[in-house]
């Protein structure tokens, strides 16, 4: 029995800052017959960032509802490090606030303990030079997620997969640690932190390498919607494990389509 619906952000509930029709009414009609909670790459928000920006699309959510790699790379660095680390960040102010709260973070560009990156739209040469130095000095290297772009009102834009890529270039190594889609590490945290089971959810996304993969592998029903990255010539090319169980053309027909 499903019990759990997880939506994507980017490219299902909206693209930029443009809603897309029907899905913000369709959250509320299925928040009031089972769990509805919210996963999403993007590092350049916290939680309480989402709270506000989805009530700009009409959409109620609590803090605990919403998994970001914003979040999740501070978890994880208070998990596996402990809190008060030098830490130097590529990112936004959205992770730097959650590396703050949730790690205690102490940001540092030299001898940094950790470097912690996401997507940055003011990147410098300047912060990929320090990340490099410290990665090569010895730090760890923490990417919030690796995806090479991500959907906008006016097409795809420039990820923190990609400036990830730069760093790992210049290093000659990989992360450390991917925290964000298709590592489970992020679905885990919230369906643990929710006390949901993946055999009784289901996850709405647009990508069919990130999002689909991620739900197949962790034993969600996996629904690819059409309104974001893929489509649906790429559903046809598309190998097994990044195969959805449900495709439908918005998430805004995603009760439906689960029998909800």
């Amino acid at each position: 029995m499903l019990k759990t619906v997880v939506f994507d952000l980017d490219g299902v509930v909206y693209r930029g800052a443009t809603g897309i029709p029907g899905v913000a009414a369709e959250i509320s009609r299925l928040q009031g017959k089972l769990q509805v909670l919210f996963l999403t790459n993007n590092a350049t928000k916290s939680r309480q960032d989402y709270v506000e920006y989805l009530k700009k699309f009409g959409i109620t959510a609590e803090k605990n509802d919403i998994m970001t790699s914003s979040f999740g790379s501070a978890h994880y660095i208070s998990e596996k490090y402990g809190r008060g680390k030098k830490v130097h960040v590529i990112g936004e102010s959205g992770l730097r606030d959650e590396l703050k709260e949730e790690a205690g973070a102490v940001f540092a560009e030299e001898n940094a303990e950790i470097v912690v990156v996401g997507l940055d739209r003011h990147l410098t040469y300047g912060k990929i030079d320090a990340g490099v130095k410290n990665i090569l000095a010895g730090a760890k290297f923490i990417l919030a997620n690796s995806d090479p772009t991500y959907p906008t009102e006016d097409g795809l834009s420039l990820g923190s997969g990609s400036i990830g890529a730069a760093l790992s270039y210049a290093c000659g190594k990989p992360p450390d640690v991917i925290i964000g889609k298709p590592s489970l590490y992020l679905i885990e945290k919230l369906l643990q932190m929710r006390g949901a089971k993946a055999g009784e959810a289901a996850f709405v996304g647009d990508r069919l390498d990130i999002d689909m993969r991620m739900a197949n592998e962790v034993g969600m029903k996996s629904v690819l919607v059409l309104t974001g990255v893929a489509t649906e010539g790429d559903v046809k090319h598309a190998p097994a494990a990044d195969q959805p169980a449900i495709v439908i053309k918005s998430a805004a027909e995603a009760g439906r389509a689960l029998g909800i």
